[in-house]
């Protein structure tokens, strides 16, 4: 691996990166709270430089990643991020563990947050949270590669190394135009959010910010109680279609408005998120309705189930109150997750049909162990690189979520806290059960379990395989900054 590449894209994207931080100072000196200002600037400042340096150290380099350089780059800039977007909360007085989990929380799409007050923190500060998500959702790399005007080959490699799913599309020949037409999709989806939550009552303020935290499957919210502190079935309903919208594909998304509707019903991945959707909102609601004496179960089911689907994380109820029966639902959705190349975290649906399609040719194989028994997925056989991929995606996630739950847990949290914390943050979804429930905070974890949650955050959005390829020994065994070395 070459680290002067890794090194030299890195920069180029940090470079462009750091301008963000301008949006949430004009914000925050619109409401005047001038404090808070120069927190924004001051990151602002050391992203931009810090990017410039970089570039500066690797000027010998050009833009052609291998594969290993381009997961070098998504995975060491997503945690970057991490870091530089913690500056303004630390300069608002955020310890830095605090500072740490709730910038990876925002950026990673999470939504999990430690703030018990929501009183003390600014306007600018909010909204600094809901536009990290929403730049995290689609994608930081996927930005980056939207509006830079080159980037020679490393352009694919990138672009496919950060796409969410085990399959990633392209719309056009050229990946930066696919890229800007995800994005242009993703921006008119917003807009059109924000419009609706707005004519629905909320003020533009914060409908922008529910916009931002919904089409990126966030989920943080500039209300202590979440979507139920606004009380209003219309803005329930809104939100509930816009975290369909964010949790299905948005190239299928892009096709079916460019003039082909129908490839949405005739995607099969599609079909099980809507099937999914269908059956846990029924038995929600009949549990609601029966077990737990609901005057709205169909809205408060069907919400529920797309919010902890999408992994939005949204909350118009106090589930961790509901019963066993009843969170049992949530829990298993949990572990699903959304469609292949959404906003949605989690394992993804399409990983469970691959699974699902290959157990079913493995227990037919006992039968008939001469016969060939390909994979299929919507009448095309699914290569086998792709499964063993998903299978070894598998292990490492229950992998990473026993470690993730044993820490919180041997931390001094009770058993539903640390399960639920893990699949919470792992499947970056946002609150869990127990002490972690959505009207509640990860604020009272220990210290220890807000790090190893942090990192959960961080590798659940970067889906597990990623980040763990950079563990194997070859990959440093091989690298060096500059000369031949080895490939």
């Amino acid at each position: 691996m070459r680290l002067v590449h890794v090194v030299h894209v890195a920069g180029r994207i940090c470079r462009i990166f750091g301008a963000a931080f301008a949006a949430p100072a004009v914000v925050t000196a619109i409401h005047g709270e001038w404090m808070d200002v120069p927190g924004f600037l001051l990151g602002g400042a050391v992203t931009g430089g810090l990017g410039h340096l970089a570039v500066a150290i690797s000027r010998e380099a050009d833009d052609d990643l291998r594969r290993i350089e381009a997961l070098s780059v998504v995975a060491g800039v997503w945690l970057l991020f991490g870091f530089l977007c913690a500056i303004p909360y630390l300069w608002v007085g955020f310890g830095a563990v605090d500072a740490l989990f709730e910038s990876m929380s925002g950026i990673t799409t999470t939504g999990a947050t430690i703030l018990t007050d929501f009183t003390t923190p600014g306007r600018g500060l909010f909204f600094w949270r809901a536009m990290t998500q929403w730049m995290g959702g689609m994608g930081v790399i996927t930005l980056v590669v939207a509006v830079l005007p080159r980037l020679a080959h490393g352009v694919h490699q990138l672009f496919f190394a950060e796409a969410p799913g085990p399959t990633a599309e392209k719309l056009a020949p050229q990946i930066r135009k696919t890229a800007a037409s995800l994005w242009r999709l993703y921006a008119g989806l917003t807009a059109a959010q924000t419009g609706a939550l707005a004519l629905a009552g909320m003020s533009w303020y914060d409908a922008a910010c529910h916009a931002m935290t919904t089409l990126s499957a966030g989920g943080f919210s500039p209300h202590p109680q979440s979507i139920q502190g606004y009380d209003s079935a219309a803005i329930e309903w809104i939100v509930c279609v816009f975290m369909l919208l964010a949790g299905a594909s948005f190239a299928l998304q892009y096709r079916a408005l460019a003039g082909r509707p129908a490839m949405l019903l005739r995607d099969e991945e599609f079909r099980v998120y809507a099937v999914v959707v269908g059956i846990a909102t029924s038995g929600l609601a009949l549990l609601l309705w029966s077990v737990e004496g609901d005057a709205a179960p169909v809205r408060r089911a069907s919400f529920q189930v797309v919010s902890i689907l999408t992994t939005t994380g949204y909350a118009t109820a106090d589930f961790a109150l509901w019963t066993d029966q009843t969170k049992l639902v949530l829990l298993a959705l949990m572990f699903v997750g959304g469609c292949a190349g959404s906003a949605a975290g989690g394992p993804k649906v399409l990983r469970h049909m691959i699974a699902g399609r290959f157990t079913l040719c493995e227990l037919r194989r006992t039968l008939h162990p001469r016969g060939v028994l390909p994979v299929k997925l919507g009448g095309r056989v699914v290569p086998d690189e792709v499964i063993r991929s998903v299978l070894v995606f598998f292990v490492f996630y229950v992998l990473a979520f026993a470690i993730a739950a044993s820490v919180v847990v041997a931390f001094g949290a009770d058993v539903v806290t640390g399960v639920t914390a893990a699949a919470a943050t792992l499947g970056n979804i946002g609150p869990g059960f127990g002490e972690v429930g959505p009207m509640a905070s990860f604020g009272e974890l220990h210290p220890v379990s807000k790090i190893a949650l942090t990192a959960a955050m961080w590798i659940g959005r970067l889906e597990v395989v990623t980040v763990l390829a950079l563990f194997r020994p070859e990959v440093w065994a091989t690298a060096y900054w500059r000369g031949r070395g080895r490939p």
